[in-house]
């Protein structure tokens, strides 16, 4: 393979003469990785750039809580570890092959002596196009820190939002005990002014089945009043958490039912069926963290799943299934809700934790509801969330977060 066409079309050496490209060319050397294999780590020590001749690579760091966060994807024709040339600290990110790879390398020293007999106007040009892409770096850096403030502000009118959906929800849902309540009093005002309690009670069959109506009564309408009560209840205790960061210790199996209690109104009027699978083992299921901000994550895949998997109201199967964390030291629980819906299109897959990414605008959807699910997630939480989806198979989440959730100091938390 002829390799200086291909480094002419690297940015990072496209103002070099052909002369000079044919020396880069005898400096470096050609090297082939296979899939999964590391191309280096955070950490280690640079000394060479790398060229992709073919495959694809992911570029990621490993955040304060272990947990991978993917920088970006580079395909043939694409270059990394540039600076490695012009300074030897060590690697800010990992490298790892997602297939078989073939790379040019072209290590420092060899690049320093060919800048150094090289005309001044090289020189100038070689630097120009890093300054370049660091500033361009720089620019993407501010964008996101400006994304993240203003998903901070959206999420606070996203809180509210969903708090005046279950609002509307759960007034719905007390017309139907309150309507029997009202039948039941109006049942026993009738009775109370019948014309046969006047009439002795003793012996008096007619009196004996008034009676047995207005007991029937009295028993319907205490029912149907203990179970708004317990609604109102459980409503309370939900809204209340969702709107304080509250950190308490709860368990966590006891938290998702309650949870689900309240969006089984929606679920029952977009015919959704949803299944626990509780795998957590017996005197395992404390956990110390905020249930407000898991309520908000939990409400929001619903939604979500409610709006875009399900859209058509023919409704379907939901299961939200509860364990432990595999390999995970301090123990993490995992949180997996999944739906055998319409499923995610794999061009959209890996923007859906966007901020105002969103394919259901015309349907009211802002873009935001992911977003703040992940910022929760990440940040709250201090956990991670992935998906994984089928075009009409299916879409699953999967939440991991830990069972006692650090304290952050810079919050207050």
């Amino acid at each position: 393979m002829t390799i200086e066409p291909i480094l002419k079309e690297v940015p990072f050496f496209s103002r070099l003469s052909d002369d000079v490209l044919k020396k880069l060319a005898g400096m470096g050397q050609t090297i082939t990785m296979k899939e999964n294999q590391v191309v280096y780590q955070e950490g280690d020590e640079s000394e060479s750039m790398f060229v992709i001749l073919n495959g694809r690579v992911k570029i990621y760091k490993v955040d304060e809580q272990g947990y991978d966060l993917e920088l970006t994807q580079m395909d043939a024709g694409d270059f990394f570890g540039e600076l490695a040339l012009l300074d030897s600290r060590p690697r800010s990110a990992t490298v790892v092959c997602l297939t078989p790879c073939e790379f040019f390398i072209i290590n420092q020293i060899a690049f320093m002596g060919l800048l150094l007999g090289s005309r001044a106007k090289l020189v100038y040009g070689v630097f120009a196009d890093l300054t370049g892409k660091i500033r361009d770096t720089t620019e993407a850096y501010f964008k996101e820190e400006l994304a993240k403030q203003m998903l901070q502000a959206e999420m606070k009118i996203e809180r509210h939002r969903s708090l005046a959906q279950m609002v509307a929800g759960v007034a719905h849902e007390l017309n139907t005990p309150l309507g029997i309540v009202n039948t039941a009093v109006d049942m026993i005002a009738k009775r109370v002014q019948s014309d046969a309690l006047a009439a002795p009670l003793s012996g008096d069959k007619a009196a004996q089945a008034i009676l047995a109506d207005m007991q029937e009564a009295a028993h319907l309408a205490s029912r149907n009043i203990s179970r708004a009560h317990n609604l109102v209840q459980n409503f309370k205790k939900i809204s209340v958490n969702q709107l304080t960061a509250v950190k308490e210790t709860v368990d966590l199996t006891v938290l998702v039912q309650d949870i689900l209690e309240l969006f089984k109104i929606n679920a029952r009027q977009a015919n959704l069926t949803i299944e626990v699978i509780d795998h957590l083992p017996e005197g395992n299921k404390v956990w110390i963290g905020y249930p407000g901000y898991l309520t908000q994550v939990l409400t929001n895949l619903l939604f979500n799943i409610e709006k875009y998997a399900y859209p058509d109201g023919n409704g379907g199967i939901i299961e939200i299934e509860l364990s432990m964390a595999p390999e995970r030291d301090p123990a993490h629980f995992m949180l997996t809700v999944q739906d055998y819906g319409r499923g995610i299109a794999p061009e959209n897959l890996s923007q859906i934790f966007t901020p105002f990414f969103t394919t259901g605008r015309r349907q009211g959807g802002t873009g935001l509801g992911l977003a703040i699910v992940h910022n929760i997630v990440t940040d709250a939480l201090k956990g991670k969330i992935t998906v994984e989806s089928d075009l009409n198979v299916g879409t699953t989440f999967t939440v991991i977060f830990p069972q006692i959730v650090a304290h952050d100091k810079e919050s207050g938390r």
